[in-house]
């Protein structure tokens, strides 16, 4: 961890040398910022970097500060999102392991309280994997008259993306987003798809996501960390 002062601020910094060809700046929805370096990149020029994106870095900062989000907790109760709206757990304990959806509450069965955690997260996946399918499928279709088509999906929990598509056309979603709406859903699996007829962020690519989806601004403004 290093400390910058930027502007007259301060701004503790983690840095990470990587493959990469270019520099990269996150922050986290805790909060904390991180800057990807490439391997031979000069930590001396880490400075200069954050003080060119210093405007992006302090809003991004702020925003965090403004919008904390206290951590779930995993016990009767406790509020959990569920395609855009919460819901309290019940816990019980038992001798298997399982989440059924009930009277507008997630019934969580377990062995251990331990394993709350990582019970909800299976179900979480499960039921990823259904939604996701069943909102991709029109959206696949509706790509197809680019001639294009997604190689594979696959769901994983990610940091600081909602989404990535590789030059191959594999698409990875975050399992987070079971949690946001579904047109938020249908937001980040549309930006992807369109990155497979312009692999950038271009006027052209914002155009394309505006042809096919004309409110997607409006749901994307939606999408966080809940």
């Amino acid at each position: 961890m290093k400390t910058f002062i930027i502007k007259g601020r301060a701004v503790n910094c983690e840095i990470k040398r990587s493959r990469r060809r270019t520099v990269a700046l996150y922050v986290f929805p805790d909060a904390r910022v991180e800057v990807r370096i490439p391997l031979l990149y000069n930590v001396n020029d880490v400075e200069p970097f954050l003080l060119k994106h210093s405007r992006w870095l302090f809003n991004r900062l702020d925003a965090k500060c403004d919008n904390v989000i206290a951590a779930k907790r995993f016990v009767d109760g406790e509020q959990h999102y569920f395609l855009g709206k919460q819901y309290p757990i019940k816990v019980n304990v038992a001798t298997r392991n399982s989440v059924v959806f009930q009277n507008e509450t997630i019934v969580i069965t377990t062995k251990s309280l331990e394993l709350v955690e990582s019970i909800l997260d299976r179900w979480y996946l499960e039921q990823a994997k259904r939604v996701f399918q069943e909102i991709s499928i029109p959206l696949i279709k509706q790509m197809a008259k680019y001639n294009v088509a997604p190689k594979s999906f696959s769901i994983r929990k990610m940091k600081t993306r909602w989404g990535s598509c590789s030059r191959k056309g594999s698409i990875s979603l975050n399992l987070h987003l079971i949690k946001l709406p579904e047109q938020c859903i249908k937001e980040v699996i549309l930006h992807e798809l369109c990155h497979l007829v312009h692999f950038n962020h271009s006027k052209e690519f914002y155009a394309l996501m505006t042809a096919e989806m004309p409110d997607w601004k409006l749901w994307k403004k939606e999408i966080r960390f809940v």
